[in-house]
Parts: C-alpha cells; structure tokens; sequence
C-alpha cells in the first residue's frame, strides 16, 4: 500500500508540472501610457539660425568643412550632447545655402597625422578646412539667491505665504582654427552667458474644526531647465563665431541694432583688415548690383567709381565725398546685395551669376614653382606650385602626370575656396605641413601642371565630364581638353599658363 500510495503521488506531481507548463504566461498590466505627444525643440534662437542660413546664402558663402569634437563640460556638473547640438546648428545655418559642412570624425583634433591618413587611405575622405573648439567654462549655481516668508497666526487659524528664487549662471567659450597649420583664427571666438532662473511660491493653512484638525498648502514653481539654457548658449555662440568666420553681418539675425558699439568695432577691424584695393572692389559689387556703378571690377579709385560712391552716400543718408570710408562699409555691409544677391531662380548654394564679360578686366596669371618658372626634379622629389594673380580672381590648376593622367589640385579639400585676393601668392600643396604631395615617379618624364584664371567663378560652369572629386583622376580628359573646356564656357573671360615639370634621369 505504500509503495502504491507512493506511486500514486509521483502521478499528480507530474500532471501538476504539466499543468503547469500549459498555463498561458501572465500580461503586464498597463498601469499608465503617455498622454503628452512628443514635440520639436524650439529654442530661442531658432530663428536666427534660418536667418544665417538665408544671411550665408545672400552673400555667396558655400562648402566650409569644419569639424570639432563637440563642446566638453570643463565643470563637471553638465552632462548635455554639445557636439550634437552643435551640429544641429550648423545643419539648420546650412539647410538652403549649403554654406558649411560638418565633417564627423571622431579622433583626437590633436591627431593631425591621423587626418592624413584618411586622405591618402580613402580618397573619398572631406577633410575639413577649419576645426572648432570650445568648453563650458563656467557654472555657477545660486548666484542669487532670494526668498521671502511672512506668516500670521490666530487662535483658530494658521497662515503663511512664501517665495524663493536662485539663479545660476553658465558660460561657453568657441573659438575656431585652421585644421592645416593650428593655428586658432584670432578674432573668431566668442564667450557668451546665460542667467537660468528657479522661482517658486508656496501657502500653507492651518486651523481647528471642533477641535478636528486641518491644513493644506498650495505651492506654484517655475523652473528653466540648464541643459535647455545650454542649447541656447551653444546655437548663439555657433551663429557668432560662424559669423566672424564668413565676415557675414551675422548681428542682423540677433535682433541686434546695426548701431551697437561691439558690433560696430568688430566691423571696423575686418575694414582695417582690408588693403584699398579689396574696399574699393568691395564697393564696386555693392554699386554695381543697385544699379550705381556699371564699370569693371578692378578695385581702382577712378573718377567712375568715385561718382558712384557719391550718389550712393547721397541717397543713403552719407556725407557724399565719393571716398571709400567706413561709414560707406558699415552701410553697404548691411545691404542685401553686399556682395552681390544670387538670381531669384538659382539653387540654394549656387554662386551669384558672373557679369557680363565686357566688364571684366582679364587676370594677369603667374604659375611657377619652389624651382623657379622651368623646374627640373629627381624620382621621389616633390614640387610645390606657386601661382598669383595681379588682380582679384579665380583659380583653378590641375596636374597632368608623364602618362597624361589629369587630376585638380587646386581648389582642393585643404583649399577650398577657388577665390584668390590680387597679389597674394598661394602654394600648392599648402604648408608646412604639407597636407598632400606630388611625386615625381618616372625618371625622364614630361608632366606638367596647368592653371587658369578668371574675374568670374567659371569652374561651376563646366559641363560634368570635366568636374570630378579633387586629387582624383578625371576619366578621359587630358590637359588640352580642359583647357578648351574653360575657353568654350559662354561669357567667360579667362587666361592659362602651363608650367612644364622634367624629370631628371
């Protein structure tokens, strides 16, 4: 009998655990779901971001690689996403004029060599131009602090009423340099603060209803949060200091007046900055697009360009002296067509379309090397190309190698800007260091490197064949092709120079 009533009990056990297994799981009881929808951050500057962007576009500013490994907490005590919020920034300053483009890379900015190696290993690779650099140097918590408290009591009632208030106070510093050389741009920084306010009123009441007791409070609080404050500080300071960096009146979409003293400093440092020649070409774009000034834009102080200058002081509230001064810069600096309003129908980015080729004067170009104009150099050697032109203008130099291969070297990725100020000699590669290099590889070889040089931006004009990524090669286009290329374009005025490169046995 025991050992049947044993068995017995072995039987239900394992219906039990069989059950058991059949048993459909149990559900989580939903004790509550969300009631708020999400929504978009919206900042205070919000705004002004879509006004840099239409600012940026307005002056022809396109394709400024920067980077920057994002905005660290020298305090400790914040611990916000800065690099996303400043390239959510940039991003919104760039929607329509493409006028930066943020390079995400992640190594240390002090690993230069790194950078380097990207270029050479994937070809692809944009390498910024400039970097951005910057902390949150300060927060000071409680500043000020105020409460207030007043209470009253009587045998069958208890009052009182308070109010408090702290403010705290953060700070970031950006300043911005060049990736190539280091060397931190100065003028282009900014350190900017912000006042974040904890407020908050309480009521408390007590009494005795026969002699049960009975109180309530009430309290209302108000409180602006730091990491939202944060954004704020990051969006201003990325408008500032992107501002002094493309020279753009950026104070405009601040709801700054035109007249501040800061602001007015800071443009009187970018005039004196300026030689004659750049003020007074500066000037002929700005009369020139409000219908002022129909002549060349060659930066000369001719009888022409004074009378323009004096009809424009006249109709703008200036003393008309027909001289280029400040007060004229300052005003035109604040003109929509500053520097010379893209067409109507033209795609975001696009550079404003070129005069007519009556008006520009032709370049003259000078192409040589760390050699001299005729360079001869050895297997494994590397030149560098000078060039310089006597009047504004724009460059464009490519390289042919001993088999006829033909890449651009200039403007390139370390470059970027086609634009050349007159008289001002540029390298290529730049340096030192030299971000790139050209090697002679083929002993008794003929290679060469051609430039051309315009009053107007012709390179965007030419047909997609002979447009390719830079220090690449350009598929079945030879040296003599992209020259006729350039020569064929409508309404341009250019001038080439080839300088020819031997290599020794």
């Amino acid at each position: 009998m025991a050992r049947a009533r044993k068995a017995s009990c072995l039987v239900i056990g394992s219906a039990l655990l069989m059950a058991g297994c059949t048993t459909s799981p149990e559900k989580a009881t939903v004790a509550r779901q969300p009631t708020t929808a999400p929504t978009r951050t919206v900042s205070s500057f919000s705004e002004s971001l879509r006004c840099m962007d239409q600012l940026l576009w307005q002056y022809g500013k396109h394709d400024i690689y920067v980077t920057s490994n994002g905005v660290p907490d020298a305090t400790g005590r914040l611990l916000g996403g800065t690099k996303e919020m400043l390239i959510t920034a940039i991003s919104r300053m760039s929607d329509r004029s493409n006028a930066f483009g943020f390079i995400d890379f992640e190594p240390a900015l002090d690993s230069v060599n790194a950078l380097y190696w990207m270029v050479g290993v994937r070809p692809e690779f944009r390498a910024p131009s400039y970097y951005i650099r910057g902390a949150v140097t300060q927060l000071d918590e409680n500043v000020i602090a105020e409460a207030q408290s007043a209470g009253v009591s009587l045998p069958f009632v208890d009052l009182s009423l308070s109010k408090d208030q702290t403010v705290s106070v953060i700070s970031v510093d950006l300043n911005v340099g060049e990736l190539v050389t280091r060397k931190i741009l100065p003028g282009v920084s900014t350190s900017n603060s912000i006042a974040v306010v904890s407020s908050g009123k309480g009521a408390d009441a007590g009494g005795t209803i026969h002699k049960a007791g009975l109180s309530f409070n009430v309290s209302l609080n108000r409180s602006e949060g730091l990491h939202q404050a944060l954004r704020t500080l990051i969006e201003l300071s990325t408008i500032e200091v992107l501002g002094k960096l493309t020279r753009v009146p950026y104070w405009q979409c601040l709801g700054a007046e035109q007249t501040a003293p800061t602001y007015m400093a800071e443009a009187r440092d970018w005039f004196d900055a300026m030689s004659a020649e750049e003020r007074l070409n500066f000037a002929q774009r700005v009369l020139q697009a409000d219908g002022y000034y129909d002549g060349p834009l060659n930066g000369a102080d001719d009888a022409t360009t004074k009378a323009a200058i004096g009809r424009y002081q006249s109709d703008h509230d200036l003393i008309a002296s027909g001289r280029m001064d400040f007060d004229l810069y300052y005003r035109m600096l604040a003109s929509p067509t500053a520097k010379a309003l893209p067409a109507a129908d033209s795609k975001p980015g696009a550079a404003p379309p070129p005069p007519a080729a009556s008006a520009q004067p032709l370049p003259e170009l000078i192409v040589s090397s760390d050699r001299g104009p005729k360079p001869t150099y050895r297997v494994g050697e590397t030149p560098v190309i000078k060039a310089e032109l006597a009047s504004d203008g724009f460059l464009y130099c490519y390289y042919a190698d001993a088999k006829g291969a033909v890449a651009r070297i200039f403007p390139n990725r370390f470059q970027p800007d086609a634009f050349v100020p007159a008289h001002r000699q540029i390298e290529i590669p730049p340096g030192p260091p030299r971000p790139f290099n050209i090697r002679m590889d083929t002993a008794g070889a003929d290679e060469a490197v051609a430039c051309v040089a315009s009053p107007q931006e012709v390179g965007v004009g030419l047909p997609d064949r002979f447009k390719g990524e830079d220090l690449r090669v350009i598929p079945q286009v030879s040296v003599a092709d992209m020259l006729q290329a350039y020569a064929a374009l409508p309404s341009a005025v250019v001038k080439s120079q080839t300088l020819p490169l031997k290599v020794s046995r």
